[in-house]
């Protein structure tokens, strides 16, 4: 539970980077491509060239990353309702060794599902964060004289 408090946390923060640096890109290609409407021949076609692409690329990979945890988060409802299933289908009241068993699976499992969840959304955000915060390194790099 601590561990996924703290990366909440973690990407609560990569979130707020991201929005920022977002703001900082959005603010350095909007300019150039006032320049490239204004006059081609000074373009910054390299940059305005990696737009689309690098956006491709890292809302892939948050949607593989999300789809990786969606899936696991899958496979344990699955397994945990078989385990239940498998306790009613017995025809008798569980015993108290498996009334102890089922309550410590169905916790665990509550702990799985929430650390998969934190991960679905850590996962989501790291590849777009670090697109966005390099990019921001990268233009700042290229603006200095």
């Amino acid at each position: 539970m601590m561990d996924a408090s703290l990366e909440l946390t973690r990407m609560g923060q990569r979130m707020s980077e991201t929005m920022a640096a977002s703001h900082d890109v959005i603010g350095a290609r909007s300019g150039m491509i006032r320049t490239a409407l204004g006059s081609p021949l000074e373009a910054n076609y390299r940059e305005l060239a990696r737009m689309v692409p690098e956006k491709v690329e890292a809302f892939s990979k948050a949607g593989a990353a999300i789809a990786t945890e969606w899936w696991a988060m899958q496979a344990d409802m699955l397994t945990q309702a078989q385990q239940l299933g498998q306790m009613a289908l017995k025809g008798r009241p569980p015993t108290a060794v498996e009334w102890s068993a089922m309550t410590e699976r169905t916790i665990a499992h509550g702990v799985r599902a929430l650390e998969r969840g934190v991960a679905l959304g850590a996962g989501a955000v790291k590849p777009i964060h670090a697109r966005a915060t390099a990019n921001v390194r990268r233009l700042k790099r290229a603006r200095k004289p």
